[in-house]
């Protein structure tokens, strides 16, 4: 409709009235609507008294003033009180106010509907970043760190947030120490490193500066805050409108813009006040921080940030600006709390809108829920799925029984030990002889080793100078019998290490030792070096395999040959199906002779060795779950079969009373084990065998 003359005389008196002023701050196509929707005059009065009364006794602007325009709405913010007794709002001015938010309703219904859209609450959204929906766990029960966005003034695929940090020269005075840097910059630090988030920096004073567009690197946002400069007046109004256009020019669709506004002082109120109104019909929320105990400029940073969906935060002491920064609900979200399969749900840290928490993990399906709390108590859940698997390593230990006592064999067996006693066993460890760790260690194995194993001891290089190139220098000491203990300590007492090493002449001899015995044949030679009279110790070695006598090496103290060495002395023991095993101290050395003098197993994945030991060694094997073959390399070889999942911890006895060997198992409870070598190893080998 065309106001009538006598309408646009009524506006008029209005505006020439100093108890109504206010009205001049409004648009005159706003007052007219205003006035003219309202009908009569005497019409108007009535309504507008009614919405005063409503606010008044609710302390705070009616419920429906969210159906009205930016403009007005933030119009009758700014004169909110927060008691009934301090409300210094003029009736007059509070009237007019409230009549134009009764005109705006027209007006916004027919012919603002982009002001509308631009301001009506906007709906909370939650989002779990991190992990990722469907995402797969292989460690077992565990627990997983849960990261993402919550938000009730936009979108959580992206977060712009734009720090308006005031520069003013009053921050010398206020805050010495400068915590308003320090608060802004634990605030970037805190936000989920996986949420994507881009900051920008504008400084104000009297004026503004870009001083950071929008970027995701956070550490040059973290410069520039720390070197922001204190300087000027204060104008809020030109720090939020360069916090506008950069979030105009870079901001991201369907992200929760944020502009983070701090200052120590106030300004031109409407100034200010249009700015909010422009980031509002932007969709731009801003938090506010005041430091100082302004009443006018809490008033001011208050109203912002409750126009534009935003929290204010007012601090007295700088000190408390850390702390502040941190508290600001960003993005309009009180709380998040997690909770997996229905379990109590566990507070998550919030900051900047990201939130994150660690929660436990079961083996099997988890349902994570995230439930978003806004500051006006809307709530808003999403969930995702992470399946846990159970990659963990099972643990195995194979041991004997023989007639109820534990064995190194199940079966009679003759030991023959061949012991190093050529010149280069005078070489030391840790300033002790290798001949003589040899001797002390031999003598300890004498004793703890089995009554029923038939022990023998020969040597070579003991009895001839190394000038005199005797490649016969070898003689069985002790032979094999039952009362051998005594006489193998006094014989290793007296080795002196001389001559030459005649590893093949020493093997071949010790062919002819065993006799006529019949029992699990061994061999374990003990040497510091390879052969040196020009024989085939490898092929001594095969002949020893073919009698149905194993040999086992024990490298001992190689020194700056090792690697030449091993692998000779390695090709021996392969050649009679035996171990190599290397001993670099008395303690090793010890552990070697524990593992070569008791019957050895091998483990098979299929066809595929995968690990292997000694009886007595006390070795667990670390294995991935699957079904395992373990061989007994005894006279007769000995099989049985055991199944492993993850975490298991099994040891598996085999047990030989009279003729029959049984197997049984005893299982436990592993902590969770990485397995990943092991099962590239395993795969390795199969492809191998392929």
């Amino acid at each position: 409709m065309v106001p009538g003359t006598d309408l646009i005389d009524y506006l008029r008196a209005i505006e020439t009235s100093n108890r109504y002023g206010i009205v001049k701050q409004v648009s005159a196509r706003h007052r007219i609507l205003a006035i003219s929707s309202a009908g009569r005059r005497g019409d108007l009065n009535k309504q507008c008294r009614a919405v005063r009364r409503t606010a008044l006794e609710r302390h705070q602007p009616p419920e429906n003033v969210r159906q009205f325009p930016d403009y007005v709405r933030l119009r009758a913010y700014a004169g909110r009180s927060t008691s009934v007794a301090g409300d210094s709002m003029r009736k007059g001015q509070f009237l007019l106010v409230s009549a134009l938010m009764i005109g705006a309703v027209a007006y916004g219904a027919a012919n603002d509907a982009s002001n509308e859209a631009g301001t009506s609450e906007r709906s909370l959204q939650v989002e779990i970043q991190s992990p990722s929906a469907d995402f797969t766990v292989e460690d077992g029960a565990t627990t997983i760190e849960v990261e993402g966005v919550a938000s009730a003034i936009g979108g959580v695929r992206y977060l712009d947030i734009m720090f308006v940090m005031d520069t003013s020269t009053s921050l010398r005075k206020s805050d010495p120490q400068d915590y308003r840097a320090l608060g802004a910059i634990g605030l970037v630090q805190s936000l989920s490193p996986k949420s994507d988030i881009k900051i920008g920096v504008v400084s104000f004073d009297s004026r503004s500066e870009l001083a950071q567009p929008m970027t995701s690197n956070r550490e040059n946002v973290i410069d520039v805050l720390r070197s922001l400069p204190r300087s000027g007046s204060t104008n809020l109004a030109a720090g939020i409108r360069s916090a506008i256009a950069e979030l105009e020019r870079h901001g991201r669709p369907d992200s929760s813009r944020v502009i983070m506004l701090f200052t120590d002082g106030m300004s031109s109120k409407n100034k200010a006040y249009d700015a909010a109104v422009e980031a509002t019909k932007r969709g731009i929320t801003i938090q506010t921080l005041m430091l100082g105990s302004s009443t006018q400029g809490n008033r001011i940073l208050d109203t912002i940030a409750w126009a534009t969906g935003g929290s204010f935060v007012p601090v007295s002491d700088p000190a408390m600006l850390p702390e502040a920064f941190l508290n600001l609900r960003t993005t309009g979200v009180d709380s998040v709390t997690l909770s997996v399969n229905s379990a109590d749900p566990v507070p998550a840290r919030l900051a900047g809108g990201t939130f994150a928490a660690s929660v436990p993990l079961e083996i099997g399906e988890n349902v994570i829920v995230a439930s978003a709390t806004s500051l006006s108590g809307n709530t808003k859940e999403t969930s995702i799925t992470v399946n846990v698997s159970d990659a963990s390593c099972a643990a195995l230990e194979v041991m004997a029984l023989n007639d109820g006592r534990p064995a190194l064999s199940l079966n009679d067996r003759a030991v023959e030990i061949v012991v190093d006693a050529s010149r280069s066993m005078w070489g030391q460890i840790d300033g002790v002889s290798k001949m003589q760790i040899a001797k002390e260690t031999l003598e300890d194995i004498s004793y703890w080793l089995p009554a029923d194993f038939d022990l023998a001891l020969r040597a070579y290089g003991n009895t001839s100078a190394s000038e005199s190139n005797n490649c016969a220098d070898s003689s069985l000491l002790v032979p094999f019998g039952e009362m051998s203990r005594d006489p193998i300590r006094r014989s290793i007492g007296s080795l002196r290490p001389t001559g030459q090493t005649p590893i093949a002449y020493a093997l071949n001899q010790a062919a002819a030792d065993f006799g006529a015995l019949q029992s699990e044949r061994t061999v374990v030679l003990v040497s510091d070096g390879i052969e040196s009279c020009g024989g085939d110790p490898v092929q001594a070695a095969h002949a020893l395999h073919e009698q149905g006598i194993t040999v086992h090496l024990i490298g001992f103290g190689l020194g700056s040959a090792a690697d030449e060495d091993a692998a000779s002395l390695q090709a021996v023991a392969r050649a009679s199906g035996g171990r190599y095993v290397t001993a670099s101290s008395a303690e090793e050395l010890q552990a070697a002779l524990a593992q070569t003098v008791a019957t050895s197993f091998s483990v098979y994945h299929g066809n595929t060795e995968v690990a292997g030991g000694s009886l007595g060694s006390a070795d667990v094997m670390l294995l991935p779950e699957g079904d395992y073959r373990v061989e007994l390399h005894s006279s007769p070889p000995v099989e049985t079969y055991v199944s492993l999942a993850p975490r298991d911890q099994v040891a598996l006895t085999l047990e030989k009373r009279g003729d029959t060997v049984n197997s049984s198992e005893r299982r436990g409870q592993l902590p969770h084990t990485t397995c990943d070598d092991m099962t590239q190893y395993i795969d390795l080998m199969g492809a191998q065998k392929r």
